[in-house]
Parts: structure tokens; sequence; C-alpha cells
């Protein structure tokens, strides 16, 4: 063979080769690849479209019938424009992005189609996480309530609209240690070091806030949100008031029961001594006429001092013991010839005169002078003894109204060094009716404990609470043990009482508000829960109760020092 002919058949080869790899190389392309002529018919289609589209036959069929979403209006700019065109579709699950190339002679049409579902999906996610991190941008401004974001130093970063107007425009750039009233080192040493959110109260002006901290601990940053609870603060308030008037109101019908009786006795008292007062000037004209040597004036003297000892004297004497003595008194009597012994006798035995004594009289006195000593005396007696009671009952109507006024610390500054033994005796004064029952109290004082700086009047409605509670468990008989200790710097008041005891189950809500094992009507549930608030938020003290069948025992645990209450803000403010 020629070399002319080796060469041209070296070049068929190499052509046919060519061809061939060209034939070949939509089969290789991943993606989907077609052949198209001007009219959208498919001349060729690789396995990959086939694949996509479900379909094994496609040459000879339309590619506008094919292809979703394909129209004539789109074919036609493929057709006029000398740029590829792509064209995005959805078939099945899988999105595809079609490239629609024309050839340089412009008779065929070459479809390349890439698979673009993850990209979508990813466009798709970002989207959505730039709305949320969009929200989240928001956030801090739709929320009603004060939101700060501070760094570790406490700078504030961030302050809503309703920080703002808590604060003021003291908080851009300021400090928020500086800016929070309840801030101080301990505090925000506290809030970056712990992981849990630290909530602090704080009264601005007159508003009560909770703000709670929160540290990044992914970042260098604290977030803080207030919240206002000044209408529940009120509530409280309102709800701590009413119940305060609701154990006044119970208590007021046994104090008015303790008045009355010296009060009853004191004035039936002042009316009898009338009388007897009219009888006494009457006795002391006729001693003054009938005793005139010294020995009757001795007599008289020795009278006068047992009328200022008798009610030691009367008080000593049992009602039988008495009736014994009268006898004996009145048939001395008869026997000297004293008119009226029956009248006489019982005052005499009430000055402790016995015959022995009214025979030494006798022999000090003369003729008619023993008869004017006894009468005089008898006729004194009455008026002493009157005096004696009038004295009683004021005193103790006068103790009973130091009590109540001791016990509501009226006229008296709201936070006050408190004698804590003082409260609880003006509390058993005020309780003295219904502990009358069968109870015996036995109070336990430690001499060391010292005044503490408290809310007197909220501490012996505490106080109030925890007795009235013992005494209606032992219904009215039993002991109740009240103890005081210093612990540290903390003073402890145990009240203990050896009644049924609180069933185990139910001793977790017993400091619940409405929670009562009481009959309807006999308690409304506050009482305790009430004191645990006065005790806890009120004093930042401690109460735990301990109990079982025939002992139960609350413990009040109160700092010596009461922590300073919150103040205004540090800052200006703007409302």
């Amino acid at each position: 063979m020629s070399p002319e002919n080796r060469t041209r058949v070296a070049e068929r080869r190499h052509s046919q080769k060519s061809l061939e790899e060209l034939a070949a190389f939509p089969e290789m392309n991943p993606g989907p690849v077609c052949r198209l002529d001007r009219s959208g018919n498919i001349l060729l289609a690789n396995t990959a479209t086939r694949g996509i589209f479900g379909i094994e036959e496609l040459v000879g069929r339309c590619w506008l019938d094919v292809c979703p979403g394909m129209d004539a209006g789109i074919w036609q700019r493929i057709l006029e424009q000398s740029e590829p065109l792509q064209h995005e579709t959805e078939i099945g699950s899988v999105c595809v992005m079609f490239t629609h190339v024309r050839s340089p002679d412009g008779n065929l049409i070459f479809a390349y189609g890439a698979d673009i579902t993850a990209m979508r999906k990813a466009e798709r996610k970002l989207a959505e996480q730039s709305a949320i991190l969009s929200e989240m941008a928001r956030f801090p401004e739709m929320n009603p309530g004060p939101v700060i974001r501070t760094d570790l130093e406490g700078i504030v970063l961030l302050a809503n609209s309703a920080a703002r107007n808590v604060f003021g425009e003291i908080l851009d750039g300021g400090c928020w240690k500086d800016i929070c009233p309840a801030i101080d080192e301990a505090a925000w040493r506290r809030i970056i070091e712990v992981n849990n959110p630290v909530p602090l109260e704080v009264r601005i002006r007159d508003c009560d806030y909770v703000f709670t901290h929160r540290r990044d601990v992914s970042g260098r940053l604290v977030f803080i949100f207030g919240a206002d609870i000044s209408q529940q603060k009120r509530a409280e308030r309102a709800l701590r008031a009413s119940e305060r008037m609701a154990t006044l109101g119970t208590l007021a019908a046994g104090v008015a029961h303790e008045l009355n009786n010296p009060a009853a006795a004191a004035s039936r008292a002042a009316e009898q001594l009338r009388e007897a007062f009219a009888r006494f000037v009457e006795a002391n004209t006729l001693l003054a006429a009938a005793v005139v040597s010294p020995s009757g004036r001795q007599a008289v003297e020795s009278v006068q001092s047992r009328l200022r000892e008798y009610s030691a004297r009367s008080l000593a004497l049992k009602s039988l013991e008495r009736s014994d003595a009268e006898a004996t008194v009145e048939e001395w009597l008869e026997r000297h010839e004293i008119s009226d012994p029956w009248d006489l006798a019982p005052s005499l035995v009430g000055l402790g005169l016995d015959p022995l004594e009214l025979d030494r009289l006798a022999g000090m006195l003369e003729g008619e002078a023993l008869a004017a000593v006894l009468s005089w005396a008898c006729a004194t007696y009455p008026v002493h003894v009157l005096l004696f009671e009038i004295g009683q009952g004021s005193a103790r109507i006068s103790e009973i109204v130091g009590a109540l006024k001791g016990y509501s610390y009226l006229g008296q500054a709201p936070v006050q060094s408190v004698d804590l033994h003082e409260g609880i005796e003006n509390t058993l004064v005020i309780l003295r009716n219904k502990l009358k029952a069968g109870i015996k109290v036995q109070p336990s004082y430690a001499t060391d404990l010292p005044p503490v700086l408290a809310h007197g009047g909220e501490l012996n409605q505490v106080w109030t609470n925890l007795l009235n509670n013992a005494i209606d468990a032992m219904d009215g008989r039993g002991q109740i043990a009240i103890r005081t200790r210093l612990q540290d710097a903390w003073a402890v008041v145990e009240i203990e009482d050896n009644g049924p005891g609180i069933p185990e189950e139910i001793q977790p809500r017993i400091f619940d508000p409405f929670f009562t094992t009481k009959e309807p009507g006999k308690g409304t549930g506050l009482g305790l829960s009430i004191s645990h608030s006065i005790i806890t938020e009120r004093h930042k003290g401690e109460i735990a109760v301990e109990s079982r069948p025939g002992l139960t025992r609350f413990t009040v645990r109160l700092p010596i020092l009461q922590p300073s209450a919150a103040a205004e803000p540090k800052g200006g403010t703007k409302k």
C-alpha cells in the first residue's frame, strides 16, 4: 500500500474514533444531556435524562411536553437568543437546572441539566435561618418588658425601649452594676459564675420588677430580662393586710372578753365603794369619840397595818378554812357581847384577826372602845378590798391595752429594733382567752438574744398564726413550748406543740396559699403562706416545720440585722 493510502486509512480511523468518542460523550456525562431540533423534538437523550424523567424512550418526543414548565414562549426565546438560556424545573423531588445552548448554525439545541436540589435546600435553610436571625434581632424591641445585654464587666451593650423607659438614657454605655439597685459585687460574681438564671427583685420608684440575669456560656455576654410585678406585689400586700385583719378579727372576741371582765369588776367595785365609804366615815366618827387612851391608839395602828396587808391574808384562806374561822370569831364576839357578830366576823377573818389577836386587842381597849375599834375595822375593810379590786382591774386593762399596742407596734416606724421575747409575750396576752381552756405554755427564752431589726407587727402576726394553729390542733388541751436561742448571726424561735401532728403527705404543701386542713369557715389557708412570705421575703429569714404524731415544731430563723430594702436607681430616670 502506498504511503498516501496508508495516510488516508489512518485519517479515516482517527475520524471514526473521534466520532465514536463524541457519540459516547453524552453517556459519560453524569447529568442529563439532550439534543433537540428546532421543533423541540428529542433527537438524543442520555441515560441520566431517562432516569430523571422516568421515561425509557425519549427520542421522538417533544421537549415542550416532557420538561415541566417549558412552554412555547420560553422555547421561542431559546431559538432567538444567541446566549444560553436557563430553565429551572422540579421533576418529582429533584430540582434540575437545564441550560439550553444553540448550535452555531441554529439547527440544533443542546440541553444540559444540573441537579441543584441540594443547593436549593441549602438556600431555603439559609433563608429560614436569616428570618430567624432577623426575628431574634427584632425580639428585644418587641418584648414589652425591659431587655438588656451587657458584657462580663456589666457595660450595657443593648437596651430596648422598655428598659430605657424604666431607667432612662443612663443605660446607653452605662454600667449595669451602677444602675440596678440590687446589684453589688457579690451578686454580679454569682451572675457570671453560675449557669442558672439569677433573678433579683428591685423596687424602682413606685414599681416592683424582677430582673432575671443569665450569662451566655458560649460567649462573653449577660442577658437581662425584666418583668413588672407591681400588680402582683400590690395583691400580695393586700392579701397580707387582709389576713392580718382576719387574724385580728378572730382575736377580737377573746380580747373583748378579757377586757370586759376586769372592766366589769372595777365598775362593780366602784359602785359598791360609795356605800362602803359612807359606812367608813360613820365608823371613823364613832372611833374618834371612843378611843382616847394611848393603848387604844396602839390597837388602832395595829389594825391599820393589817388593813394594808389584807389581800395576802384574804387570798391565803380557802373557803372551808374561812367558814370555820368565821364561826370561831363569831363565837368570840358573842362571848364579849359585841353586837351584830355575824356581820362583823367575815371582815375580821379577812383581816386575819383570830380569837388570840382579838384577846390581845381586848386587853388594850377599855369599855365601849373595843366595839368601836372592831366596828371601824369592819367598815374600813370593804373600802380597802374594793380599792384593791379597782386597782387590779385597771392594771389588767392596762396590761391588755399595752399588749395590744405592742402587738401592732402602733405609732412606731415600719422597721425597728424588735425584742422578740416581748413580741411573743404580747401575743400570749392577746391569746390568753384561748389558752385558758387547758393549754400550758412553757417559755424558755435565751438571755443572750439581742433585738433584731424587723417589722415588729408582721412578726407578731407570724407568732399569732403559729400559736393559733397549735391551739386549734390540740383541741384545747396540751402543751406548747416556746424556745429562743442565738445561733451565729441568727435569732432562732421554736414553737412546738404535742398535738396530733401534720400528716407527712401534706407537709410539703402547708405553706401553699389557700391550703388548709381545717373545716370550712375555720381557716382561710393563708396564715402559714403569709407567715412564710413575711419571714423569707420581708426579713430574708427561714421557716421550717418538723412534725410527727405528738410533736409539731416550727422553727423560724431571722437575721439579727435585716438587709436594707431596695432603693431608687442609682442614676437618672425617665418615665
